[in-house]
């Protein structure tokens, strides 16, 4: 609590507050008058100090909890408020608002009927809802799916279906298959989850040569065949063509104008346009009403400019760098703009009727491997 003290020999003060074991804290001393800070608990002595020596004490305002409680008492409608405020957020937060359901698929409806019967429905309190407890009992309900998750998100409990994917037959004919390139490209990485790999590293594959041949070997050199799966990365290139003119036609007025009258009405001209005698031309026409609602007679005045259309040629870099980006973007649109390109590069090319080839080149690392079942006869 902050404190004023006043009048002569102020040292001595401080002294004595040492003595009695007070601790002024922030303590500024100008000319006769000292302002410090003390416990409140300490207030007292100081005063008494003060009082004694013949100083002027006047007490000051309050810090930290002391001065919170000091404008409780004269706010108590508002300490009121925020302390249950403060009681429906703590207690809010210990509350289930929402059941949110991820990748139910055909499962949903009736898993949101079957938490109905669970009386796992909101609004409950969260420590009455045991997640592990839910988890097991799901998946004993739904046996078909892979996994589910069960967990809080804030004041939400989600539940999470995996259905997974079923692994197949690999013993038999009916499921063998390989895993062929789906385009060409050089091989980054090979993993291998069932079958023999045919390729290497580094090595480089057309379209339908076989990745993954689905056949393992056994015991005593025997072959059996299986549903080849695995994962491989090769390095693939995209290009995207765009072409531009070098070229653009520009109109250029020869400065000749002429300026042509007519008189019109609603049903027949009564002084017909004359026409112009330029080839090319661009016009202005302004128009004057006479007589209004009972007399619609209309002067039109034409005035026309002579313009020539030329043919003149573009900026070479404007050229270069509008076909460039527009083939960049084209590539984009033909791969994904979600991909992650390697490299990308732009060459350009002049083609016939004067304009500019730009090709844009992208590398990536992607997955190239495709299932292709497997014949009897193979």
């Amino acid at each position: 609590m902050d404190f004023t003290a006043e009048g002569l020999n102020l040292e001595r003060l401080i002294r004595q507050a040492a003595e009695e074991g007070v601790l002024l804290r922030r303590l500024r001393r100008q000319g006769r008058r000292l302002t410090a800070c003390v416990p409140e608990k300490q207030l007292g002595i100081v005063s008494s100090l003060c009082e004694r020596g013949g100083w002027r004490f006047v007490p000051g305002r309050r810090h930290g909890a002391g001065r919170l409680l000091e404008m409780l008492e004269r706010r108590w409608l508002a300490g009121v408020t925020l302390l249950l405020v403060s009681v429906a957020v703590v207690a809010g937060s210990m509350m289930m608002w929402r059941v949110e359901i991820v990748d139910g698929g055909s499962y949903e409806a009736d898993l949101r009927m079957y938490l109905d019967v669970l009386e796992v429905t909101p609004v409950r309190w969260k420590q009455s809802v045991d997640t592990a407890w839910l988890r097991d009992t799901l998946e004993w309900r739904y046996p078909e799916v892979a996994w589910i998750e069960v967990g809080w998100r804030g004041m939400t409990l989600c539940i999470t279906l995996h259905e997974g994917q079923p692994m197949g037959e690999t013993v038999s004919l009916a499921g063998c298959c390989d895993v062929v390139a789906s385009r060409d490209g050089i091989i980054e990485q090979i993993i291998t989850l069932a079958g023999t790999p045919q390729v290497q590293v580094g090595e480089l594959v057309k379209a339908g040569d076989v990745l993954i041949r689905g056949e393992e070997r056994g015991a005593q050199e025997t072959v059996r065949p299986v549903a080849a799966r695995g994962t491989v990365l090769a390095r693939v290139w995209d290009g995207a063509a765009v072409s531009v003119p070098t070229t653009e036609t520009r109109t250029v007025y020869t400065g000749r104008e002429q300026e042509r009258v007519s008189v019109l009405t609603p049903w027949f001209p009564m002084w017909p346009d004359p026409g112009s005698d330029f080839a090319q031309q661009d016009e202005s026409i302004r128009e004057v009403p006479l007589g209004g609602l009972f007399l619609p007679v209309t002067i039109r005045y034409t005035r026309c400019m002579e313009a020539e259309i030329t043919l003149v040629q573009r900026d070479p870099e404007a050229v270069r760098a509008e076909a460039g980006v527009a083939a960049l973007r084209k590539l984009r649109e033909k791969i994904g703009v979600r991909d992650k390109l390697i490299d990308k590069w732009v060459e350009y090319s002049m083609i016939k009727d004067g304009e500019l080839q730009a090709v844009a080149y992208g590398e990536r690392c992607i997955d190239i491997g495709v299932r292709r079942e497997l014949s009897p006869q193979q």
